[in-house]
C-alpha cells in the first residue's frame, strides 16, 4: 500500500491522483536507480486501482482482502508481469503475446496491470511489436516499464507514455525506514542507511556481518600501506584478492575506495553525513591523519587507475601485486 512506501512522495500523489480521477488506459515509465523501489510502486498502482476494501478517507488499499493478497502473491491474474530471459533481452514473441493480453478486458478486477521489468532490455523488434498497445491501451489496462536505464528505451517508446522518474531516498528517509524496522541498533541503521546509498533493494540485499568482516580485511591492507613495511604480507594480500573472481575482486576494490574516501572526507572536515563508514570514523579520522591528503589521493588515484584497467582483462593479482607495493613504498 502506498502509505508503507518510504519516499518519491510526489510521484505517490501522482498515481493516488490517477486513481481518484479515474484515469486508466495508459502507459507510465518509472526510471530510476536500482532498487529505489519502482516495482513497490507499481504494485502499490494496481492494489489500489483493484482493491476489494480500500481504506476510508485515503486512495489506498488495505493490503488485506483477497485482491491485494494475490497482488502481493504475484498469483493476481489480472497483474502481468514481462521480464529478460536468461541471456538478459526480451525477445520479440513474449513481447507479442504481452501485447495480445493487454487487449482483454479483466478477469477479476476493475483495472489489469502490465509490468515489463527491465524494459531498457526490449530488443528493437520486441518494442516496435508493443508500440500500438502502448498508444492506445484499453481503458482497463495498464502498461507500466520498470527501467533503470530510461534513455535506452526507443525515442518511439519514451514519446507514447507519461514518465515518472524516482530518485534514491535520502539518507533521513532511509534512517526513517530502518528506524520502522525491528531488531537494529542505531549503530547498525546508522551504517545500513549509509552502505543503501539510498536504495531499499541494497538495504535488503546487505548482510552487515559480511560488510563488517570484509571491511576489516581491507583496513587491514590500508593499515599495511600506511606503515610502509611488511612487505611480504602485502604480496600475501595481493595474491589472496587477485585470485578471487572477477565480480569479487571489483566489490572488493570497490569497497576499499569507499575507505579511502571516507578517509579523505574525514581528514578534510566534511559533514560526517558524507561518511559511510559511520561506526569506524573514529579509527579512520586516526589513521586518515597518519596519513595525510596527499598520500590518500595518490592512493585513491592508483585503485581508480586499476578499476578502470579491468575492461582490458588484466592479470588482476599482478596488477594488485604491482600497485599495492609501490603505494607502500
Amino acid at each position: 500500500m502506498f502509505a508503507t512506501l518510504v519516499g518519491n512522495e510526489t510521484n505517490k500523489d501522482i498515481l493516488r491522483r490517477l486513481i481518484e480521477q479515474a484515469r486508466f488506459g495508459s502507459t507510465l515509465i518509472f526510471s530510476g536507480p536500482e532498487g529505489v523501489g519502482k516495482r513497490q510502486f507499481a504494485l502499490a498502482f494496481a492494489k489500489a486501482a483493484n482493491c476489494q476494501n480500500p481504506s476510508k478517507g485515503t486512495i489506498d488499499s488495505c493490503d488485506k482482502c483477497p485482491s491485494c493478497y494475490r497482488i502481493e502473491q504475484a498469483s493476481h491474474p489480472d497483474v502481468r508481469l514481462l521480464e529478460p530471459d536468461e541471456k538478459g533481452t526480451i525477445r520479440i514473441d513474449p513481447a507479442r503475446d504481452f501485447a495480445a493480453e493487454i487487449r482483454f478486458r479483466p478477469y477479476e478486477g476493475r483495472q489489469r496491470f502490465f509490468l515489463i521489468n527491465d524494459a531498457d532490455r526490449l530488443r528493437d523488434q520486441s518494442a516496435n511489436a508493443l508500440l500500438k498497445t502502448l498508444e492506445e491501451p484499453p481503458s482497463t489496462s495498464n502498461v507500466i516499464l520498470l527501467t533503470a536505464r530510461v534513455d535506452a528505451l526507443l525515442p518511439t517508446v519514451r514519446s507514447r507514455s507519461q514518465h515518472l522518474s524516482f530518485a534514491p531516498l535520502s539518507l533521513t528517509e532511509m534512517q526513517k525506514y530502518i528506524a520502522s524496522q525491528q531488531g537494529r541498533s542505531k549503530t547498525d541503521g546508522a551504517l545500513l542507511a549509509r552502505i543503501a546509498e539510498g536504495s531499499i533493494g541494497r538495504l535488503a540485499a546487505t548482510d552487515l556481518s559480511d560488510y563488517r568482516r570484509e571491511r576489516r580485511e581491507l583496513m587491514e591492507i590500508v593499515e599495511l600501506l600506511a606503515s610502509g613495511g611488511r612487505k611480504y604480507r602485502l604480496i600475501k594480500a595481493a595474491e589472496y584478492i587477485g585470485k578471487l573472481d572477477r565480480d569479487i575482486f571489483e566489490k572488493k576494490l570497490d569497497l576499499l575506495m569507499r575507505i579511502l574516501r571516507d578517509m579523505v572526507l574525514l581528514v578534510s572536515g566534511r559533514d560526517p553525513d558524507q561518511i559511510v563508514n559511520i561506526d569506524e570514523a573514529e579509527k579512520l579520522q586516526l589513521l586518515a591523519s597518519r596519513i595525510g591528503w596527499d598520500r590518500l589521493t595518490v592512493w585513491i588515484e592508483g585503485f581508480n587507475e586499476l578499476r578502470l584497467n579491468l575492461v582490458v582483462n588484466i592479470n588482476r593479482q599482478i596488477a594488485m601485486d604491482g600497485l599495492l607495493q609501490r603505494l607502500a613504498s
